[in-house]
């Protein structure tokens, strides 16, 4: 048997091992998955409710000096052209608004929790990347489109959040069992488990229930019932991150807005074109996570 033929059989006895293990512990509903930072809730929860203020909104960030400092790298960045300096977390709500304020805490806060992958910093960043494109692209569609009301950005942002949860998992098993896999067949574990890890992530997080349904049926938009324009704001937010995160030059217009989501929405490629105008905006803000 040549060399090579062992190595081969090695790693599908190490790729079975690992997938037996991630098995069950699912199964055993003991999987370790990442706990939402509690600064990120609490923003969640002052975001979501009709009685908060500013004030309340800044006290909550600078409790945390590490996260008000990003927050402040973050909102004074020329992406979001502040007209006059801005030097405080109150002074950044009054220019950008408490939405968006809230949503650059949250995007922080759980930032530095699914980063934190020992030896897989390329791989999660690159996740990362695509969550935070796919957020921003969410909120233009939902913009444009008319559905302001719907929960866009944090569904973007969290839509795929099985994949760096199950890359933590599978990373961790490896370790533990001493069992090394390689590239290929760590993004099959990823692909197979991801879905399932994220919709239960989703409910161990207490997210809201309009954001679980968007990360459990955003791929099958079309079939989601009284879910679906928030399902198809995130359907075509990724397909959008996708294409501006691969530098593939111009986007296919004519395709795109023969696709069933555009029908949705009821766009051309005029639409289409518009939204993508924003492209150099998203990638602006993406690059400043």
């Amino acid at each position: 048997m040549s060399i090579e033929r062992v190595r081969e059989l090695a790693a599908a006895e190490n790729y079975d091992f690992v997938r037996g293990l991630f098995v069950s512990q699912m199964q055993r509903g003991d999987l370790e998955l990442p706990v939402l930072p509690e600064i990120a809730a609490r923003v969640v929860s002052v975001a979501g409710s009709v009685d908060a203020d500013a004030r309340e909104l800044a006290r909550m960030i600078t409790g945390d000096q590490a996260l008000a400092a990003h927050v402040m790298r973050v909102a004074t960045s020329a992406v979001y052209q502040p007209r006059h300096p801005i030097e405080s977390l109150q002074h950044a709500i009054s220019w950008l608004g408490m939405a968006e304020v809230s949503d650059i805490a949250f995007t922080v806060a759980v930032q530095g929790k699914l980063l934190n992958v020992p030896r897989q910093r390329g791989r999660v960043q690159r996740m990362w990347k695509q969550a935070v494109a796919t957020a921003q692209w969410a909120r233009l569609v939902a913009d444009q489109s008319g559905c302001q009301g719907e929960p866009s950005y944090l569904a973007g942002l969290l839509h795929e959040i099985g994949k760096p949860a199950a890359l933590g998992a599978i990373a961790e098993l490896s370790r533990r069992s001493a069992t090394p896999l390689n590239d290929e067949e760590i993004e099959s574990l990823i692909a197979e488990f991801h879905g399932p890890v994220g919709a239960r992530l989703a409910v161990a997080w207490n997210l809201p229930e309009n954001v679980v349904s968007v990360v459990s049926g955003w791929r099958e938009w079309a079939e989601t019932g009284d879910r679906k324009d928030a399902c198809a704001i995130v359907y075509l937010a990724h397909h959008l991150a996708d294409h501006m995160l691969a530098n593939s030059g111009t986007l296919g217009i004519d395709a795109l807005a023969g696709d069933p989501v555009a029908e949705h929405f009821g766009w051309g490629a005029a639409d289409i074109e518009s939204l993508w105008a924003h492209a150099d905006h998203v990638r602006a803000i993406v690059d400043g996570y």
